[in-house]
Order: structure tokens, then sequence, then C-alpha cells
């Protein structure tokens, strides 16, 4: 009867703590293991000893999340070009998007790991700088500061821009339309003068080293990856953390995601998907 109470209350914050691991790590795969090695120490605990499941299972779940930072660190300063964060698939009438926008994702890899806890439990979920001191062992007020730089930087680096309905849709058709047709002008116009391009091979398969920033140079290296037919010709549409973008697919392996973020009313960044492993993790099994 304990272990089935264990589990009922574990279940009901299961998805608190794979929504806190996902958004510390920005893979879904790797949020999956820590909430699993959560649940391993919860079962060992007796209820009794317990005065706040939500409490206890956060800790865990933050603690998990700082020690595998710690190492993932180390792995992404060796990491072959950028690193970018795994976005997970959204649901037909999903109306959180916004609470996991990619744009915040891919910003909040520039914060130090205990700025991204704090932030996220302080904004995200409405924890207490009392209650967040107890999760990083730190006093409330260094929680506050923590969150306040977070925040700072996450405003510069992701700010939030208005979108119509349908507009990252219509930007991505039209932005398929122009490279399949190779019309160069309209590719350039789609994007922002200052649009980015964020390129993700895990030097695994050839993709930008660094970050590609302007539209001349953005539409140009697809219009030329286009006239030497470098990219494959079957596309569907798909939709992730609020963003809607493009699969390419070759012999039923997915090749590139590409996703686009809109901003007044052009294509302000653009983040591919290219590592065969993250596509693997992305969907299933990296083929359709």
């Amino acid at each position: 009867m304990m272990m089935e109470n264990s589990a009922t209350i574990f279940e009901e914050q299961r998805s608190f703590l794979h929504s806190l691991a996902y958004r510390m790590l920005g893979s879904s795969a790797d949020a999956d293991d820590i909430v699993q090695e959560a649940w391993l120490r919860w079962a060992g605990v007796p209820l009794a000893e317990v005065d706040s499941p939500r409490s206890f299972l956060g800790k865990t779940v933050t603690r998990l999340c700082l020690d595998q930072l710690k190492s993932a660190r180390v792995k992404r300063e060796t990491y072959v070009g950028p690193w970018l964060p795994e976005p997970i698939a959204e649901e037909p009438g999903d109306a959180s998007s916004d609470d996991v926008s990619y744009a915040m994702l891919h910003a909040m890899e520039r914060l130090s790991p205990l700025e991204r806890a704090a932030f996220l439990l302080h904004d995200v979920f409405g924890e207490s700088f009392e209650e967040i001191g107890n999760f990083l062992s730190k006093d409330a007020a260094a929680c506050r500061q923590l969150a306040s730089r977070a925040r700072k930087h996450l405003r510069a680096e992701a700010p939030r821009h208005q979108v119509d309905p349908g507009e990252g849709k219509r930007l991505a058709m039209a932005f398929l339309q122009a490279a399949r047709g190779g019309d160069l002008a309209a590719l350039k116009e789609l994007l922002l003068p200052e649009a980015i391009l964020y390129s993700d091979g895990g030097g695994i398969v050839r993709a930008a080293l660094l970050p590609i920033y302007g539209n001349d140079r953005i539409s140009r290296m697809y219009d030329s990856l286009t006239r030497r037919n470098l990219i494959p010709t079957e596309v569907r549409e798909v939709r992730y953390n609020g963003l809607d973008g493009l699969i390419y697919i070759l012999d039923g392996q997915i090749t590139d995601l590409l996703l686009f973020e809109p901003q007044d009313g052009k294509i302000g960044r653009m983040y591919a998907h290219r590592n065969p492993e993250k596509l693997a993790r992305i969907f299933g099994v990296g083929s359709v």
C-alpha cells in the first residue's frame, strides 16, 4: 500500500518534474532519464519522512540536472559547431508553446546552471525564493539575484514577438517554395537583414561551424544547396515549441529539421537540426 501511495504521489508530480528537467537540459530524452532517476530515489524514501513531496522531488530533479549540466558543459566545450536544444512536437490545439518557446530554450544555453534553475523555478513554476534556496542550498537573496541576472539576459537574447496565427507556416512554405525555385531574391526578401541561422551537425554531418548572419549570406547558402541538389525533395510541415518548420527526408530517413522564428513579418532566426543522433532522439528512430 505504501508503494502504491508513493507511486500515486510521484505520478501527480511527473509533469512538473519532466517540464523542469526538459527546460533545464534542453532534451526530452535526458529529462526522461532524470525523472526515472528521481523515481528510483523517491521509491526508497519512507513517506513519513517527507513533509512536501513536490519540494522533495523538485529539489531532487534540480540537483540531478545541475550535476548533468556540469558534465554537459565539458562535452559542449568540444562539441563541433553550435549546440541546439532538442525541440518537442506540438500537438494540435496545444496552448503551452509560449511557456517553453524555442527561442527561450536556446537563450537559456547562455545562462549558468544556477541562473537557469533559479529563473525556471521562480518565473516559470512559481516557487518562492525561500524554497528555491532550499533546492539550491543558497539563501533567498542569492537566488533572487540569480533569477534577476537570468531575466535580464533572456530579455536581451530571446525577446517575445507577437506573431499572427499562421504567419510561421506562411513563412516556412514561402521559404520552401523560393528555395526549390532557385529564387534568390525571394529568399533574401523573406529574411530580416539581421537574420541568423544556427546549424547543428555535431561534427557528424556537414553544417555551418558558426552561426550565419544576414539575409544575404543565408539566402545564398540555401540557393547554392538547391542548385547542387543537396537538399532532399521530400518535405513535410511540422511544428515544434511554438515554431513552424520543415523536415527533409531522404530514403525514409529524416536528414534535417528546420525551424523558423518569425519577427516583424519576416524570418528572424532559423534553427537547422542536422545531427543524426539528435534527430534520432527527436523522432524516435530518425526515420518516417
